[in-house]
């Protein structure tokens, strides 16, 4: 009776152990794939101060010939500090973590690559002061807005695996475009009710970008994460060209170009991410 039974009770248990396989190899293969490490998506915005080192502004009035004739005009100014607002996005990749094998009580690391996108609104009002007798004071206002791209690398620094707070740090570098929209600049000594700029009064430059951050994260649970921030943005000078001062009376001047020096941009946040 046994050995008629046998071979059926063989036939049955293949298709078990078939099956066991299989789920294993799908727990091993989600075991990798989460050792692999996370792709993320993030928001996150705030504020901060817009720091701009000098201005320099040149241009040329046509002045009559009784009052002087064509003169060339350089006017400058010293750095100037204004209040900002930006909002941006992130994506990104997370490693998995690793450890000091030498010291088993080390800090796990888990290193990450990130690109960001954010844009950044301020207005500065800097005076400019020339050397020309008939025109040595102008009152500028630029209504600002910069957008930023970046590629980064972050680390990330776990006590242990168990701890929900843990604290990254990242350097990135990109580039940025900066916008300077509605602008004016008026002459104050001597007086002219006029907007130099007025046949145009937009004008774009771009900027190479560096940044280092660091920020404290709080894992909500495995997807939800939110965090705060410092960065400290620096951004190259550029050359912005406004438009020529188009009234006939009682001058006219070329295009105007205003040189932006060294920007230096702090700036706090607040954000969440999502870890898939």
């Amino acid at each position: 009776m046994f050995k008629r039974v046998l071979p059926y009770m063989v036939l049955c248990c293949i298709p078990l152990f078939g099956a066991k396989h299989t789920n294993n190899s799908k727990a091993t293969d989600n075991e990798s794939s989460e050792d692999c490490g996370n792709f993320y998506a993030g928001i996150f915005g705030g504020g901060g101060g817009f720091g701009i080192s000098n201005f320099r502004q040149t241009g040329t009035i046509f002045f009559p010939a009784a009052s002087g004739g064509t003169t060339a005009v350089t006017a400058t100014s010293g750095g100037r500090t204004s209040g900002a607002g930006f909002v941006g996005v992130q994506l990104g990749y997370l490693w998995h973590s690793f450890q000091d094998e030498k010291n088993p009580n080390s800090w796990l690391l888990r290193p990450a690559v990130e690109f960001e996108g954010y844009y950044i609104g301020t207005s500065t009002k800097p005076v400019l002061g020339s050397q020309t007798a008939l025109a040595n004071r102008f009152q500028n206002t630029f209504p600002i807005n910069a957008g930023t791209l970046l590629a980064s690398g972050v680390l990330h620094f776990y006590e242990n695996e168990d701890v929900k707070f843990h604290p990254y740090l990242g350097g990135a570098v990109g580039a940025a475009v900066l916008t300077a929209h509605d602008a004016s600049s008026y002459l104050v000594l001597p007086t002219q009710p006029s907007n130099n700029f007025n046949s145009n009064t937009t004008a774009t430059g771009w900027s190479f970008a560096a940044q280092a951050k660091v920020g404290l994260m709080y894992d909500i649970n495995e997807n939800f994460k939110v965090f705060a921030e410092y960065r400290f943005l620096y951004l190259t000078p550029t050359n912005l060209d406004f438009g020529s001062t188009s009234y006939t009376a009682p001058t006219t001047t070329s295009n105007w170009r205003v040189r932006f020096g060294n920007m230096y941009i702090n700036l706090g946040d607040i954000g969440v991410g999502y870890y898939f």
